[in-house]
């Protein structure tokens, strides 16, 4: 009886890491938001939203994230001049639990919660500020 619990108990730990990796690689994630903190001013404008510091069509607010099951990623954007930006380095993601780290940023993985991938990063010392990013992506 312990080793028919335990090989279930096998099968389904297995079971539900497919499950999310294909929760991740199945859908596209687009940018929702934003948040910067303390408040930033660009130009004439102080916010914390930093998708309306940015306009709508900069490449930040047009951001996505596209995962394959080998386990590469594109990061993509339709912004306006985003095809200035060109990475062609090879991308990669692993995940532990709820967890994705990206090879790009591995000490500030994303977080998986129902439909929502939400990274926190922080800025170096800038004339005194550390600046601290929320990026939150929707599934679609």
């Amino acid at each position: 009886m312990k080793k028919l619990i335990l090989i279930l108990t096998v099968c389904l730990a297995f079971g539900c890491k497919k499950d999310l990796d294909k929760t991740l690689t199945k859908k596209d994630w687009r940018i929702e938001s934003i948040t910067v903190s303390p408040a930033m001013t660009i130009g004439q404008k102080t916010s914390t939203n930093y998708m309306e510091l940015m306009g709508p069509s900069s490449c930040v607010s047009n951001s996505m994230i596209s995962f394959s099951s080998e386990g590469t990623y594109v990061w993509s954007s339709n912004g306006a001049l985003c095809d200035l930006l060109s990475d062609t380095s090879i991308k990669t993601w692993r995940r532990d639990g709820d967890q994705i780290f990206l090879s790009y940023a591995p000490q500030s993985p994303l977080i998986l919660s129902g439909d929502k991938l939400t990274q926190t990063t922080s800025t170096p010392l800038q004339e005194g500020i550390i600046y601290t990013f929320v990026y939150v992506y929707k599934s679609r």
